[in-house]
């Protein structure tokens, strides 16, 4: 299936459910949904969407689900907002009226579009309550590096005002899932200082889906398992500067390069809200990775943001990012990547 029939196959699934917006460039296009705010598809070229996206789209945006797919914003720390157990990390859930939430597309272009959000979400660790008001602003670039190499790039900025009783703190958190390939893996890639030692959120992760190197840590994607993988600010190589890759295989001119990178991250541990399931008193990362189960099978890459600072009665933050998708054959890709990490470990 070709990239023009799988992006059209998925605005029909979309169609009378919600409304779009297609981004385009002369090298490709981007789909984003007001459902959710969410960026659900990149197509470079003539090739297929490397992001995830639910099988069962439309009857999961027809039941108000959140998980659908593709480019997501949220809020963090995780254990305040999502576990209505928060001490023992039981009963997670996501409150629906942070996402799909309430969204609206105030303004488009062939080239951007905004949208402003509104929720009113519990703290279960304080058992009080906020209100936020959200917007996102995306825009789309294109080119083509070399032949063989193409890239379509998103900039995003996300902000949020929070309101009410905010207790220690809230912070933006941007997650964009993404597809194994076709061997049925992929390799996120996170560019660190030598000696990093990674956080391990949910559990140790095995040896065999994690390898440290001198720059980089690799962590596998295959949809097979549960792990989370995170990196703490101070194992990143510049402060404040945050990167995530991932690299994955779909067929031979169908090799992509994901990139979500930022210059707005916390730089330290007092800046990092999200405590790790696993050790909760431990140290905490800016960028994560998720391995999801066999029954959905698809991984994430995700950018903590600095916590929201306070502005009188109010709590202001934005976050100014990147998200870049390069796609062509193996060793055009690899080539791409090796300017970054000279000799990338890939599972």
């Amino acid at each position: 299936m070709s990239s023009r029939e799988q992006r059209e196959k998925l605005l029909s699934a979309l169609e009378g459910l919600t409304r779009t917006v297609v981004l385009e460039t002369d090298v490709g296009s981007a789909i984003v949904t007001q459902y959710g705010a969410r960026i659900l598809g990149v197509f470079v070229g003539d090739r297929q969407n490397p992001f995830w996206v639910s099988k069962n789209l439309s009857s999961a945006i027809s039941g108000g689900e959140w998980n659908i797919g593709g480019n997501r914003l949220w809020i963090s720390p995780e254990r305040r907002f999502y576990y209505r157990r928060p001490e023992s990390f039981e009963d997670w859930l996501c409150q629906p009226s942070l996402d799909p939430g309430n969204w609206s597309i105030v303004s488009s272009s062939g080239k951007s579009v905004n949208l402003d959000g509104e929720a009113e979400l519990e703290d279960f660790a304080s058992q009080t309550r906020i209100h936020l008001s959200f917007s996102r602003q995306i825009s789309i670039r294109g080119e083509s590096v070399r032949k063989g190499l193409e890239h379509v790039g998103l900039k995003v900025r996300d902000a949020m005002v929070a309101r009410g009783e905010v207790k220690n703190g809230v912070n933006l958190w941007s997650l964009t899932q993404v597809r194994p390939g076709r061997s049925r893996s992929g390799t996120v890639i996170v560019p660190t200082r030598r000696g990093a030692k990674p956080i391990h959120y949910f559990g140790e992760i095995p040896r065999d889906r994690l390898r440290v190197s001198g720059d980089h840590v690799s962590f596998k994607i295959d949809g097979a398992t549960i792990y989370k993988l995170a990196i703490a600010p101070e194992d990143v190589p510049q402060p404040g500067c945050s990167r995530i890759l991932y690299y994955a295989e779909h067929g031979r001119n169908e090799v992509f390069l994901v990139s979500m990178g930022t210059m707005m991250a916390p730089v330290s541990q007092e800046e990092c809200l999200d405590v790790a399931k696993a050790d909760p008193a431990g140290p905490k990362g800016c960028v994560q990775s998720y391995n999801s189960g066999p029954d959905l099978c698809f991984g994430e890459i995700e950018l903590h943001f600095k916590p929201a600072a306070r502005v009188k009665d109010s709590f202001v933050s934005y976050a100014d990012y990147d998200i870049d998708v390069f796609a062509g054959g193996r060793g055009d890709v690899l080539r791409l990547l090796r300017k970054i990490i000279p000799k990338p470990f890939l599972f």
